[in-house]
């Protein structure tokens, strides 16, 4: 099993604290909301949902070393497996004769530390990869395309 770059760790990180902000600015409306507009119907959840969400966001930065350490895939030439998570642990195993299409994504924070996700569609479910390298990110393409195009041949 490989485990994904050492620097998905930055990636999540960054996610995190963008996360935290965006929670902010939405708490910072619902006060001057509650202050000015007169909802008086949010005062009373607003500290308990700003507290937990807060929380949230600070176990999604406090878990980044346990989720780096739990995330992990495999190409084999009969299917591929992705493990992750280390609280609630998904293993998932694709049949390669399953496999559809490889799909390469990168947004904004992923393309800062020069990463790609894999998301591997079947015709029931996706699959995703977290992050890779932009070379591993296409041999992983051409090798699950070629063994997919190989299984389906061969039936």
């Amino acid at each position: 099993m490989k485990k994904l770059p050492d620097n998905v760790k930055k990636v999540w990180l960054y996610s995190a604290i963008i996360t935290i902000i965006v929670e902010i600015i939405i708490f910072t409306a619902a006060i001057i909301g509650v202050k000015y507009l007169d909802w008086k119907y949010v005062s009373y959840i607003l500290p308990v949902l700003g507290t937990l969400l807060v929380l949230g966001a600070l176990f999604d930065m406090i878990s980044i070393p346990y989720r780096y350490a739990f995330h992990q895939y495999a190409i084999y030439d009969d299917r591929v497996e992705i493990k992750k998570g280390f609280i609630f642990r998904d293993q998932a195993t694709v049949p390669i004769a399953r496999v559809q299409n490889v799909d390469i994504e990168q947004g904004p924070i992923l393309r800062h530390e020069k990463l790609y996700s894999i998301t591997i569609h079947t015709s029931a479910d996706s699959h995703e990869i977290a992050a890779v390298t932009k070379e591993e990110s296409e041999n992983i393409k051409t090798q699950v395309m070629r063994l997919a195009m190989e299984a389906r041949n061969a039936r």
